[in-house]
């Protein structure tokens, strides 16, 4: 617990009220999330005029005491605020971390008129903080470990062939969409694909076959295109699943795609793949795919799947006809309706 005075929590108070980026509800959000503090969002009264709502962030994350062994909840967000602000009111800043013991303060940057040149636009000397692309490393393991459960679809019906990509949600389950794996009778003819992807030095790693359980499920739907088939031998086991999300993300916020383009080995679109568009049954974004993609999981940032991407290019937004070019897939809510009450049970 920080214990201010009430001098220093005025002046604390006044600082953090007249940072541009606080003077909002999301971006209050953004910055205690930027700070490390996203867990303590939900539980937060961050609404209110500027002076309200810092008074509140103030009294909540001095009260809540230390994230770990060396740093406060408070010291934490001091710590980002004071990179926000101008000289005094990081040195003040600083001096609460010390004082208080909250944590050591970050290196004070340099005015940015010391390498601003004459051409530069006159706003340059104000931070902007637009989105939160920072992400703890342990992001990419569970990357990682997501991308296992993703495999290529490989279909062959006659002369002709086409590709996609599925992913495991069950023991020996695994979901793609129906326009990749139509029908029953295509199975005999259909390949899955674990492992399809190159190695930190670019060469191919070994690649597992597996094949559909004889006699076991296989349910297409066509109007949310989705199939989830049964294969043999519980491939979980050896490549994991994917949890299927309650709830979606946001308009605005991330969506992260594993898939298998064009055919090609295992790859991710991590970075600008935000949610444009959202309803009851269909998620719209905007990110890098390719034919072969079909049937990829749409995943959130704690890597549950929220949806099944089908299509991509000119597409009419549901609720006002109008046409982005965006991509789409089917939220996970409405395939799990459509399931029987056995399967669900399977994929919890």
């Amino acid at each position: 617990m920080v214990e201010l005075t009430v001098e220093e929590r005025q002046r604390l108070v006044t600082v953090l009220a007249s940072i541009p980026v606080l003077a909002t509800e999301s971006g209050r959000a953004e910055i205690l999330t930027l700070a490390g503090l996203g867990e303590l969002v939900p539980h937060m009264d961050v609404t209110g005029p500027p002076l309200v709502a810092a008074s509140r962030i103030v009294t909540h994350l001095s009260t809540y005491g230390r994230i770990s062994r060396d740093q406060e909840a408070l010291g934490r967000l001091l710590n980002l605020a004071s990179t926000l602000t101008g000289r005094e009111q990081q040195d003040f800043m600083a001096a609460l971390l010390l004082e208080h013991r909250m944590m050591v303060p970050v290196s004070p940057s340099r005015p940015v008129s010391s390498w601003r040149g004459p051409d530069s636009p006159g706003g340059i000397e104000e931070k902007i903080i637009t989105s939160n692309t920072l992400r703890p490393v342990h992001f990419l393991e569970q990357a990682l470990t997501a991308a296992r459960s993703v495999c290529h679809v490989e279909v062959r019906k006659g002369a002709r062939g086409w590709t996609g990509t599925g992913f495991l949600v069950g023991d020996d389950l695994l979901l793609t969409n129906e326009h990749v794996l139509p029908s029953q009778d295509l199975l005999t003819g259909t390949r899955f694909l674990f492992n399809y992807e190159d190695d930190s030095a670019g060469r191919p790693k070994p690649v597992e076959s597996v094949s559909p359980l004889d006699g076991g499920y296989f349910l297409a739907d066509r109007s949310l295109d989705f199939t989830l088939v049964q294969l043999a031998g519980r491939p979980a086991e050896r490549w994991g699943r994917l949890i299927l999300a309650d709830s979606p993300p946001q308009v605005g916020e991330r969506v992260n795609i594993i898939q298998h383009p064009g055919g090609q080995p295992k790859q991710i679109a991590l970075q600008s793949n935000f949610v444009e568009y959202l309803d009851d049954t269909v998620i719209q974004y905007v990110t890098a795919t390719l034919p072969g993609s079909s049937g990829s999981p749409v995943l959130s940032d704690d890597w549950q799947v929220c949806a099944v991407h089908h299509a991509g290019g000119d597409l009419r937004e549901p609720s006002t006809g109008n046409r982005y070019f965006r991509n789409e897939g089917f939220r996970t809510c409405q395939i799990l309706k459509q399931l029987p009450s056995d399967l669900r049970a399977r994929l919890s």
